[in-house]
């Protein structure tokens, strides 16, 4: 009499275990898009101080520091990411820098990250120079 149910487990598991390590795969991937973006924000931020510090020496080059220390951090290729793109530049009393790149994910997904870092230069001497400046206009001792 129940003859025809022996099995219907085995087919139920075979039927379900491919849509479930579905979705487990997805969520890997996602875990590893969200480690990395967070990985090169912490980069960008980094490299912006980095360069923003060096601009205390008379002939710092702030973008030149900022991209040693990306080269640094960024030597090991992080997992599933590919065409990172590296870039500082100093404006405005600013340096800024930015990566770029695509994230491979399982099934053939690819996803776009830009991160940026910012920093104000830390130019010590001008702002005590500044300081005194406005001290002596106002009559300050």
């Amino acid at each position: 009499m129940n003859d025809w149910r022996k099995g219907n487990m085995t087919v139920e598991m075979a039927l379900l275990t491919p849509l479930v390590l579905l979705a487990w795969m997805g969520v890997v991937s996602a875990c590893l898009f969200v480690h990395n973006r967070a990985w090169l924000t912490g980069v960008a931020y980094e490299s912006a101080i980095t360069g923003s510090w060096d601009a205390i020496r008379v002939q710092g080059d702030a973008e030149g520091r900022a991209r040693e220390k990306l080269r640094l951090l960024l030597g090991d290729s992080l997992y599933g990411s590919r065409d990172i793109h590296k870039e500082a530049e100093e404006k405005n009393g600013r340096i800024f820098v930015t990566v770029t790149g695509r994230h491979g994910a399982f099934g053939g997904l690819q996803w776009s990250f830009c991160v940026t870092g910012s920093r104000k230069l830390c130019r010590p001497v001008l702002y005590i120079r500044e300081a005194r400046r406005a001290r002596i206009k106002t009559g300050g001792g």
